[in-house]
């Protein structure tokens, strides 16, 4: 192991592991646009030494330790949970928005303005029974408050089929992307348990739990070997 075939080992280790190191960089700046993609690093260390005997320990140059994803866990858990949050509140401010503008609240051919309109006409028409104009005004009030009552209603209704027809799209959506990590799951430990760190796969994984974080209130983990789990978040607000 020394003498000149000691040096070219050394020497070839040496251009191995940077080789590693510059193929990695490449890989970064190629993802420098794709979503989701962490940038990764590769983690260079001493090659074990080699026992000369009257000697001592002679060096044999580097190898790559690991290649890692520079990626904060915490950070990124609580951009899932802030998304969550976000696209609930959105969702639940977009349903209501719709609904007050139904209700057209206030204005002056809203509801209330309409029934206060039929409440005039009537007490007109209890001052004035005799008048065939206070009678004519309560008919045409009435009739159109009933209207505008019939089409609330409708639209309503409407608003309620939309709704459901949302969630249920966003459910399938949501089984969907949960047999998407479970195939992703399967992969990630079978690399894991093979020793290989599958950096590319978790990024995946990480985009697939916040897609899913966007579609439901959920709780997610990690276990040992990577692999991502929901669960539904308790939400009754």
């Amino acid at each position: 192991m020394t003498g000149l075939f000691g040096s070219l080992g050394t020497a070839t280790r040496g251009m191995t592991a940077n080789q590693a190191a510059l193929q990695t960089s490449s890989h970064n700046i190629a993802n420098t646009n794709t979503d989701g993609y962490s940038r990764q690093r590769v983690n260079l260390q001493a090659e074990a030494s080699y026992h000369l005997a009257g000697v001592g320990s002679i060096g044999m140059g580097v190898k790559v330790g690991s290649v890692e994803r520079i990626v904060d866990d915490f950070v990124i858990g609580q951009v899932r949970n802030a998304n969550s949050t976000y696209t609930y509140y959105e969702q639940k401010a977009d349903i209501l928005g719709q609904l007050e503008s139904l209700m057209n609240e206030p204005s002056d051919n809203g509801l209330s303005k309409q029934l206060a309109t039929m409440f005039d006409s009537w007490t007109a028409l209890a001052n004035n029974p005799e008048l065939d104009t206070s009678k004519t005004l309560v008919l045409e009030n009435s009739s159109t408050f009933a209207d505008t009552i019939n089409q609330m209603g409708k639209q309503m209704t409407q608003l309620q089929s939309d709704t459901l027809d949302t969630i249920e799209k966003s459910a399938l959506d949501f089984n969907e992307k949960v047999k998407q990590l479970q195939s992703l799951n399967e992969q990630i430990y079978g690399l894991t348990t093979s020793g290989e760190t599958p950096n590319d796969l978790l990024d995946r994984r990480d985009s697939l739990l916040k897609d899913l974080s966007g579609l439901a209130g959920i709780e997610t983990k990690t276990d040992q070997y990577g692999r991502g789990f929901v669960s539904m978040a308790d939400r009754r607000s």
